[in-house]
């Protein structure tokens, strides 16, 4: 029996881990896992560099803002979230990507605002004068923090196996970053604080 196939059995047996994960990599100390097919993390940074989103001046601020004036009443963070969910769609369709090429980016937008919904924890709306409370300027250094390092909280760490530690990264980490960065612009209309 293979590493993978014994580490296989061992995700199934010890994290109820039915899906099949397939072993990325492999060192002397870690075993990378994942559930994406191999080419997987070149197409995401593929879809996300043609859609345009991560430039200067941020189509995401500009398309929250825009739905901002039309939804008032709105929280800024779901604001946020389908405004940059549309603007996906939107130029995925005008650039010839698929809907799946799109969803790719998507699935990240949702996991982004969940985490910017638990910053901002004030639930701001749209429409209101607003200015982040100090607590919520710590949550957004505490998750920023939590993207970096030992504690990526884009990193799942599932323990050890045979002697090495098993870890599964989120393929689209490093746009995620970048578009929790965009997220507090749009929705504070402030930098993100340092």
């Amino acid at each position: 029996m293979t590493t993978e196939d014994r580490l296989r059995r061992w995700l199934a047996s010890e994290h109820g881990i039915a899906e099949p994960r397939r072993l990325a990599r492999e060192d002397d100390d870690h075993l990378l896992v994942s559930k994406f097919p191999p080419g997987f993390i070149a197409r995401v940074g593929e879809t996300v560099e043609r859609l345009d989103l991560l430039v200067d001046p941020d189509p995401l601020a500009a398309a929250t803002a825009d739905r901002a004036r039309r939804h008032p009443r709105e929280a800024r963070v779901e604001g946020w979230r389908a405004a940059a969910c549309d603007l996906v769609r939107e130029r995925a369709a005008d650039r010839g990507l698929t809907d799946e090429d799109a969803e790719l980016v998507t699935a990240g937008i949702e996991s982004v605002a969940a985490l910017m919904h638990a910053v901002l924890w004030s639930e701001p709306l749209a429409g209101d004068p607003y200015e982040p409370a100090e607590a919520e300027r710590d949550a957004w250094r505490d998750a920023l923090v939590r993207t970096e390092g030992a504690g990526d909280i884009f990193t799942r760490h599932y323990g050890a196996f045979e002697g090495r530690a098993v870890v599964a990264h989120c393929p689209g980490a490093p746009y995620a970053r970048a578009l929790l960065e965009s997220a507090w612009r749009a929705c504070t209309g402030t930098p993100p604080p340092a």
